[in-house]
């Protein structure tokens, strides 16, 4: 890739008829600002581009019309994080609803296809990568690396991730120029990635917990792949409460004394069993979709930190200060611009 402008985006800019606008009012003054030309639809579509490297994008579009956009395009990787998007892309698995982390793995020559419906939104920050960079730049500057395709594939679709939204919403905010901006640009897209190889690292974790190593008893081959025990209907269904009964009432006291009362099982056995289901304790489990609703608050509301840290729990605005900043590694103010 030459450059990932001419070489990636401009073929979708054509295929959408966008065009460059002469404001970049609302969005970072180092991008350039598109918008629709014809009667596609309405909204904006900001970005930066640093050479064929990578780019930068934030976009809230809205599309007029039923339609499909399709064409081709050189291997990169892209990762977003949706405040909504209803675009159903038919090329890859892309997650639909709101507040989600999607991916698009792309392969060289391989087309993009979307398809729309009249009224359907897409707003969103994302970053795109190149094989330059996550190839050749991080491999001249680390060696060896862990494989990045399959770090962005394993994250695609999480909703559990507020470091990692929190780091898009400051790079949406961002208004810095010049040096500055390029700094913190670079810095952007490098936490980003870093951030994608820690979590994938801890799903692949997960998932070997399921894999032996030599059996004692010599049964079963090295490095045989153990199926996760299945959960019975009735664990299954108490779980599904308890979840249900977690993001109803973020406010309540959630330990694990309630929580396995609700499900009516022992502690042991519950811990156990949400465990195997979720991949984390029930504390942890709580502890994010506590930050998920309240950078949901803080993004969509402009209720006072002091309510909003109420409403998911923390009695103390410190203590929730302390919580979110631990999680997110930002300040919840720093949410709001």
């Amino acid at each position: 890739m030459q450059d990932i402008k001419r070489d990636l985006y401009d073929m979708a800019f054509r295929q959408w008829e966008m065009v460059p606008s002469r404001s970049a009012t609302g969005y970072g003054p180092a991008g350039t600002l598109y918008r629709f030309r014809g009667e596609c639809g309405s909204g904006e579509y900001w970005a930066y581009f640093h050479g064929k490297l990578f780019a930068i994008n934030a976009f809230d579009l809205r599309f007029s019309a039923r339609g499909v956009f399709r064409y081709r395009h050189a291997e990169h990787l892209s990762i977003a994080y949706y405040d909504r998007t209803d675009l159903d892309v038919r090329s890859s698995f892309c997650p639909t609803g709101s507040h989600v982390i999607g991916t698009y793995i792309a392969d060289e020559g391989a087309e993009y296809v979307a398809r729309c419906e009249r009224g359907a939104v897409s707003r969103a920050t994302s970053i795109t990568i190149s094989p330059d960079y996550y190839r050749l730049y991080l491999q001249e500057r680390f060696g060896d690396i862990p494989n990045v395709r399959r770090a962005f594939k394993l994250v695609n679709g999480s909703r559990d991730f507020p470091a990692l939204a929190a780091l898009f919403r400051q790079i949406r905010a961002y208004r810095g120029r010049g040096i500055g901006a390029t700094l913190f640009y670079e810095g952007a897209v490098a936490e980003t990635v870093a951030l994608v190889l820690d979590r994938a690292g801890e799903i692949e974790r997960r998932e070997k917990r399921g894999t032996l190593g030599e059996d004692l008893a010599g049964t079963r081959p090295p490095g045989l792949r153990v199926p996760p025990r299945r959960l019975a209907a009735e664990d299954a269904r108490s779980l599904n409460e308890v979840e249900t009964f977690i993001r109803h009432n973020l406010d309540a006291c959630l330990d694990c004394q309630t929580l396995s009362c609700l499900a009516c099982m022992g502690r042991t056995k519950f811990k156990t069993l949400f465990r195997q289901r979720y991949g984390c304790t029930p504390a942890a489990f709580v502890k994010r979709i506590r930050m998920e609703r309240a950078m949901e608050l803080l993004s969509d509301t402009d209720l006072p930190i002091r309510q909003i840290s109420r409403r998911v729990g923390y009695a103390k605005p410190s203590a929730f200060t302390k919580a979110f900043s631990g999680v997110t590694g930002v300040l919840p103010s720093a949410m709001r611009g």
